[in-house]
């Protein structure tokens, strides 16, 4: 799943109040791994010169970041 879907999937559950522990878990595991993935195409990007797309995408892993870092502030009730 692309890291837009997994933030368009998170927001909506979110906002519908339809996020448990589980479906947190599995988007938090889904977007690490797109990130990793992410951060490996970024070396790549680096080592070609590819300016203009290696700024792209580490705007795209700025932004999946913080995501992460909403889910790990996220309490049960």
């Amino acid at each position: 799943m692309s890291c837009s879907s997994l933030k368009n999937r998170f927001e909506e559950m979110k906002n519908d109040g339809n996020l448990n522990f589980n479906d947190a878990i599995t988007l938090y595991n889904d977007l690490q791994g797109s990130l990793d993935a992410h951060r490996m195409e970024l070396v790549d990007l680096q080592a070609a010169n590819e300016t203009a797309r290696a700024e792209h995408l580490e705007q795209h892993i700025q932004d999946g970041e913080r995501m992460l870092a909403e889910i790990h502030k996220m309490t049960l009730s």
